[in-house]
Protein backbone atom coordinates (compact mmCIF):
# COMPACT_ATOMS: atom_id res chain seq x y z
CA UNK A 1 0.00 0.00 0.00
CA UNK A 2 1.63 3.06 -1.25
CA UNK A 3 0.94 6.44 0.48
CA UNK A 4 1.51 9.59 -1.06
CA UNK A 5 1.26 13.13 -0.13
CA UNK A 6 -2.32 14.99 -1.37
CA UNK A 7 -0.22 18.41 -1.14
CA UNK A 8 -1.63 19.80 1.73
CA UNK A 9 0.21 19.14 5.05
CA UNK A 10 -2.73 19.59 7.40
CA UNK A 11 -4.98 17.18 5.15
CA UNK A 12 -2.25 14.42 4.83
CA UNK A 13 -1.79 14.91 9.33
CA UNK A 14 -5.57 14.73 9.50
CA UNK A 15 -6.24 11.55 7.59
CA UNK A 16 -3.15 9.57 9.00
CA UNK A 17 -0.48 10.74 6.93
CA UNK A 18 -1.50 10.87 3.51
CA UNK A 19 -3.45 9.14 0.54
CA UNK A 20 -3.04 5.84 -0.46
CA UNK A 21 -2.36 5.56 -4.34
CA UNK A 22 -5.32 4.39 -6.18
CA UNK A 23 -7.82 5.19 -3.77
CA UNK A 24 -10.79 7.76 -3.48
CA UNK A 25 -12.01 10.27 -1.36
CA UNK A 26 -15.23 11.81 -0.99
CA UNK A 27 -15.55 16.05 0.09
CA UNK A 28 -18.96 16.25 1.57
CA UNK A 29 -20.50 20.43 1.73
CA UNK A 30 -23.16 22.19 2.63
CA UNK A 31 -24.41 25.24 0.29
CA UNK A 32 -22.53 27.82 2.39
CA UNK A 33 -19.42 26.30 2.71
CA UNK A 34 -16.44 27.00 0.73
CA UNK A 35 -15.02 23.06 1.12
CA UNK A 36 -15.75 22.58 -2.55
CA UNK A 37 -12.49 24.18 -3.08
CA UNK A 38 -10.25 21.51 -1.27
CA UNK A 39 -10.71 19.20 -4.52
CA UNK A 40 -9.43 22.12 -6.47
CA UNK A 41 -6.22 22.29 -4.53
CA UNK A 42 -5.24 18.57 -4.67
CA UNK A 43 -6.12 18.54 -7.81
CA UNK A 44 -3.71 21.60 -8.60
CA UNK A 45 -0.76 19.63 -6.65
CA UNK A 46 -0.97 16.07 -8.12
CA UNK A 47 -0.71 17.92 -11.45
CA UNK A 48 2.77 20.05 -10.40
CA UNK A 49 3.74 16.16 -9.44
CA UNK A 50 3.26 15.03 -13.32
CA UNK A 51 0.02 13.74 -12.61
CA UNK A 52 -2.83 14.00 -15.70
CA UNK A 53 -5.68 15.46 -14.27
CA UNK A 54 -9.13 14.68 -15.31
CA UNK A 55 -12.85 17.26 -14.90
CA UNK A 56 -15.78 15.60 -14.84
CA UNK A 57 -18.06 18.60 -15.29
CA UNK A 58 -21.40 18.11 -14.87
CA UNK A 59 -22.39 21.83 -12.57
CA UNK A 60 -21.63 24.81 -14.68
CA UNK A 61 -20.77 26.39 -18.23
CA UNK A 62 -16.98 25.99 -19.02
CA UNK A 63 -15.89 29.80 -18.29
CA UNK A 64 -17.29 29.72 -15.22
CA UNK A 65 -15.40 26.31 -13.75
CA UNK A 66 -12.86 27.94 -15.07
CA UNK A 67 -13.32 31.05 -12.61
CA UNK A 68 -14.00 28.43 -9.85
CA UNK A 69 -10.79 27.04 -10.04
CA UNK A 70 -8.91 30.34 -10.47
CA UNK A 71 -10.42 31.36 -7.23
CA UNK A 72 -8.38 28.62 -5.88
CA UNK A 73 -5.49 29.03 -7.74
CA UNK A 74 -6.06 26.42 -10.36
CA UNK A 75 -5.89 27.80 -13.96
CA UNK A 76 -7.74 25.29 -15.49
CA UNK A 77 -7.37 26.87 -19.25
CA UNK A 78 -3.73 26.90 -19.05
CA UNK A 79 -2.96 23.23 -17.64
CA UNK A 80 -5.54 21.83 -20.65
CA UNK A 81 -3.57 23.31 -23.08
CA UNK A 82 -0.09 22.10 -21.33
CA UNK A 83 -1.90 18.60 -21.88
CA UNK A 84 -1.78 18.22 -18.18
CA UNK A 85 -5.26 18.81 -17.35
CA UNK A 86 -8.44 17.15 -19.25
CA UNK A 87 -12.26 18.15 -18.66
CA UNK A 88 -15.25 15.50 -19.73
CA UNK A 89 -17.72 18.33 -20.42
CA UNK A 90 -21.05 16.95 -19.48
CA UNK A 91 -23.14 19.88 -18.96
CA UNK A 92 -22.05 21.23 -21.89
CA UNK A 93 -22.74 18.20 -23.59
CA UNK A 94 -26.43 18.14 -21.92
CA UNK A 95 -27.23 21.77 -22.24
CA UNK A 96 -25.75 22.50 -25.94
CA UNK A 97 -22.66 24.66 -24.46
CA UNK A 98 -19.45 24.74 -26.45
CA UNK A 99 -16.13 26.01 -25.16
CA UNK A 100 -13.27 25.71 -27.73
CA UNK A 101 -9.93 23.48 -25.98
CA UNK A 102 -8.32 19.98 -27.88
CA UNK A 103 -8.67 19.17 -23.85
CA UNK A 104 -12.02 19.28 -24.07
CA UNK A 105 -14.38 15.71 -25.09
CA UNK A 106 -17.67 15.97 -25.45
CA UNK A 107 -20.21 13.80 -25.10
CA UNK A 108 -22.14 13.21 -28.75
CA UNK A 109 -26.48 13.21 -28.22
CA UNK A 110 -26.31 13.02 -24.47
CA UNK A 111 -29.20 10.75 -22.85
CA UNK A 112 -29.15 9.09 -19.47
CA UNK A 113 -29.49 5.43 -21.31
CA UNK A 114 -26.37 5.50 -23.01
CA UNK A 115 -24.70 7.78 -20.59
CA UNK A 116 -22.30 4.79 -19.18
CA UNK A 117 -21.17 3.40 -22.35
CA UNK A 118 -20.35 6.37 -24.06
CA UNK A 119 -18.47 7.48 -20.47
CA UNK A 120 -16.48 4.04 -20.36
CA UNK A 121 -15.21 4.85 -23.85
CA UNK A 122 -13.88 8.06 -23.27
CA UNK A 123 -12.11 6.84 -20.38
CA UNK A 124 -10.26 4.09 -22.81
CA UNK A 125 -8.95 7.32 -25.69
CA UNK A 126 -7.75 8.89 -22.66
CA UNK A 127 -5.98 6.38 -21.53
CA UNK A 128 -4.73 5.18 -25.24
CA UNK A 129 -3.42 8.93 -25.65
CA UNK A 130 -1.23 9.32 -22.16
CA UNK A 131 1.51 6.99 -20.54
CA UNK A 132 1.35 8.66 -17.39
CA UNK A 133 0.63 6.00 -14.59
CA UNK A 134 -0.99 9.03 -12.12
CA UNK A 135 -3.71 9.90 -13.28
CA UNK A 136 -6.00 11.89 -10.57
CA UNK A 137 -9.98 12.33 -11.28
CA UNK A 138 -12.10 14.99 -9.86
CA UNK A 139 -15.83 14.46 -10.40
CA UNK A 140 -17.98 18.22 -10.09
CA UNK A 141 -19.82 17.32 -8.79
CA UNK A 142 -21.79 13.63 -7.65
CA UNK A 143 -24.72 15.92 -6.59
CA UNK A 144 -24.82 17.37 -10.25
CA UNK A 145 -24.32 14.13 -11.67
CA UNK A 146 -27.54 12.67 -9.59
CA UNK A 147 -29.58 15.83 -11.04
CA UNK A 148 -28.39 15.12 -14.61
CA UNK A 149 -29.09 11.16 -14.65
CA UNK A 150 -30.96 10.24 -11.48
CA UNK A 151 -29.31 9.16 -8.05
CA UNK A 152 -30.10 5.30 -8.97
CA UNK A 153 -28.30 5.60 -12.14
CA UNK A 154 -25.21 7.31 -10.66
CA UNK A 155 -24.57 4.98 -7.71
CA UNK A 156 -25.02 2.19 -10.47
CA UNK A 157 -22.41 4.61 -12.50
CA UNK A 158 -19.77 4.34 -9.68
CA UNK A 159 -20.62 0.70 -9.10
CA UNK A 160 -19.75 -0.30 -12.10
CA UNK A 161 -16.29 2.34 -12.55
CA UNK A 162 -15.22 0.84 -9.34
CA UNK A 163 -15.19 -2.82 -10.78
CA UNK A 164 -13.48 -1.52 -14.54
CA UNK A 165 -10.09 -3.15 -14.97
CA UNK A 166 -9.13 -0.68 -17.32
CA UNK A 167 -9.93 2.40 -14.89
CA UNK A 168 -8.53 0.29 -11.72
CA UNK A 169 -4.98 -0.58 -13.76
CA UNK A 170 -4.23 2.96 -14.36
CA UNK A 171 -3.90 3.83 -9.92
CA UNK A 172 -6.48 6.52 -11.19
CA UNK A 173 -6.86 8.43 -7.34
CA UNK A 174 -10.80 9.80 -7.60
CA UNK A 175 -11.86 12.87 -5.96
CA UNK A 176 -15.84 13.40 -5.63
CA UNK A 177 -17.30 16.68 -4.64
CA UNK A 178 -20.94 16.06 -3.04
CA UNK A 179 -23.44 18.85 -1.83
CA UNK A 180 -25.02 17.13 0.86
CA UNK A 181 -28.36 20.11 0.57
CA UNK A 182 -29.13 18.54 -2.84
CA UNK A 183 -29.37 14.50 -2.61
CA UNK A 184 -31.46 12.02 -0.29
CA UNK A 185 -30.17 10.78 2.44
CA UNK A 186 -29.89 7.44 0.54
CA UNK A 187 -27.57 8.58 -1.93
CA UNK A 188 -25.27 10.10 0.56
CA UNK A 189 -24.93 6.63 2.76
CA UNK A 190 -24.05 4.86 -0.59
CA UNK A 191 -21.14 7.34 -1.31
CA UNK A 192 -19.77 7.42 2.10
CA UNK A 193 -19.91 3.46 1.43
CA UNK A 194 -17.94 4.03 -1.85
CA UNK A 195 -15.23 6.10 -0.69
CA UNK A 196 -12.13 5.18 1.53
CA UNK A 197 -11.72 8.90 2.58
CA UNK A 198 -14.75 10.74 3.52
CA UNK A 199 -14.38 14.34 5.04
CA UNK A 200 -17.46 16.39 5.83
CA UNK A 201 -17.28 20.65 5.95
CA UNK A 202 -20.04 22.29 7.75
CA UNK A 203 -20.33 26.10 8.09
CA UNK A 204 -22.54 28.25 10.65
CA UNK A 205 -23.05 32.50 10.44
CA UNK A 206 -23.59 34.96 12.65
CA UNK A 207 -23.62 38.87 13.04
CA UNK A 208 -19.95 39.01 13.87
CA UNK A 209 -18.10 35.90 11.92
CA UNK A 210 -18.51 32.83 9.51
CA UNK A 211 -17.58 29.47 10.46
CA UNK A 212 -16.53 26.48 9.32
CA UNK A 213 -15.85 22.83 10.80
CA UNK A 214 -14.11 20.14 8.92
CA UNK A 215 -14.84 16.60 10.38
CA UNK A 216 -12.79 13.82 8.93
CA UNK A 217 -15.20 10.77 8.82
CA UNK A 218 -13.01 8.23 6.98
CA UNK A 219 -9.82 7.02 6.19
CA UNK A 220 -8.21 3.50 5.65
CA UNK A 221 -4.87 4.37 7.65
CA UNK A 222 -3.94 2.86 10.71
CA UNK A 223 -2.91 6.42 12.21
CA UNK A 224 -6.09 7.40 11.54
CA UNK A 225 -8.57 9.06 14.30
CA UNK A 226 -11.62 10.92 13.54
CA UNK A 227 -11.40 14.68 14.61
CA UNK A 228 -13.17 17.83 14.28
CA UNK A 229 -11.13 21.11 12.89
CA UNK A 230 -11.91 24.50 12.68
CA UNK A 231 -11.45 25.42 8.87
CA UNK A 232 -9.91 29.16 8.42
CA UNK A 233 -11.33 29.73 5.04
CA UNK A 234 -8.91 33.16 4.39
CA UNK A 235 -5.50 30.86 5.02
CA UNK A 236 -7.21 26.88 4.09
CA UNK A 237 -5.55 26.29 7.13
CA UNK A 238 -7.36 23.93 10.29
CA UNK A 239 -6.94 23.61 13.71
CA UNK A 240 -8.15 20.39 16.40
CA UNK A 241 -11.40 21.23 17.63
CA UNK A 242 -10.75 19.25 20.88
CA UNK A 243 -7.97 17.57 21.89
CA UNK A 244 -6.93 14.03 20.64
CA UNK A 245 -7.65 11.15 23.39
CA UNK A 246 -5.12 9.53 24.87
Amino acid sequence: MQVVTSGLTDIDHAVGGGIVKGSSLLVIYDSFSLGWGLPFKILKHKISEGYLGIIINYNLPLPRLILRGRSVGLDIEKEGKKGNLIIIDVFGSKYDFHHPGDYIYRIDIFNPETYIPKLEQIYREIFQKTDRDGIVEFVFSLDGMAFEIGEDRTVKLIKRLLSNNVINGRHLFSIYLLNKDRVSMGFLSWNIEFNDYVLEFSSRKNDHEILEQMYVLKSPLFEFEPRVYSYDIKHQSIAPVTPPRR
